[in-house]
């Protein structure tokens, strides 16, 4: 189980949202209090999340018993749609309809700009993205902004499937809930880690990780998916045979 739970949780961190969430509290005036309250928000309502998912889900068999023909359909299922997320970015679907988003936004900028003139562009311009503005505002809008940018994923609901159906005790479903959400959030954890004990130098390397990452995330993130997706739909058909 906690093999299952480390692999998904180090698939998670493959993240180009939460490195971007991380520049843009390193480049805040209070880099280490922003992290910290953005990481703290995100771990409390990732972890609380999955501990009331396992109770929940322990309490109702909702994933099935040891001997469920549910668990693998489940995993058939699960892998699946991480298959489809695969192609969905390796076929360069997911870019052009980031591409197709941004000019259609564009285009209606530049359009409320023609229409209300200066004060409209005034306005236009004066509007950064949902993070933006939850990480420039007060410490506990990082919190928030944890809480906000860290909804969970079919990844997410995977691992504690495996954490339900493992014949484990109570305080160890909760260590694996810790254990994994560690690992999803490591590129937050380390930084805020070099922040507190080695601050200089911290905001260049991350700055060099994020460019590498961005340059290949097309790649990882197909590459990870697609692994993942093959990986549980084995797992479903050796556990229907």
């Amino acid at each position: 189980m906690i093999e299952n739970v480390a692999l998904l949780g180090l698939s998670c961190a493959f993240n180009p949202v939460l490195l971007g969430v991380v520049l843009l509290t390193l480049a805040s005036e209070r880099p280490k209090r922003m992290l910290g309250a953005y990481v703290a928000g995100a771990f409390t309502w990732s972890v609380g999340l999955g501990i009331g998912v396992v109770r929940v889900a322990s309490g109702v068999e909702a994933f099935g018993g040891k001997s469920s023909p549910s668990r693998p359909i489940f995993d058939l299922v699960a892998g699946a749609a991480l298959l489809a997320g695969s192609a969905w970015y390796g076929t360069g679907r997911a870019a052009r309809r980031k591409a197709r988003k941004a000019a259609a936004a564009e285009v209606a900028a530049e359009a409320e700009i023609a229409a209300g003139g200066a004060v409209g562009k005034q306005e236009q311009t004066a509007k950064p993205p949902l993070a933006e503005r939850l990480l420039s505002g007060p410490v506990w809008l990082a919190f928030v902004a944890g809480v906000v940018l860290n909804f969970p994923s079919v990844r997410y609901i995977e691992a504690m499937k495996e954490i339900v159906v493992a014949d484990v005790s109570a305080h160890e479903q909760v260590l694996a809930i810790l254990l994994f959400n560690l690992l999803m959030l490591s590129p937050a954890i380390v930084p805020l880690a070099f922040l507190v004990f080695r601050p200089d130098g911290t905001r260049a390397v991350m700055t060099s990780i994020d460019a590498w990452l961005r340059a290949h995330s097309h790649l990882l993130l197909t590459v990870v998916l697609a692994g993942l997706g093959l990986y549980l739909i084995g797992k479903g058909v050796v556990g229907l045979a």
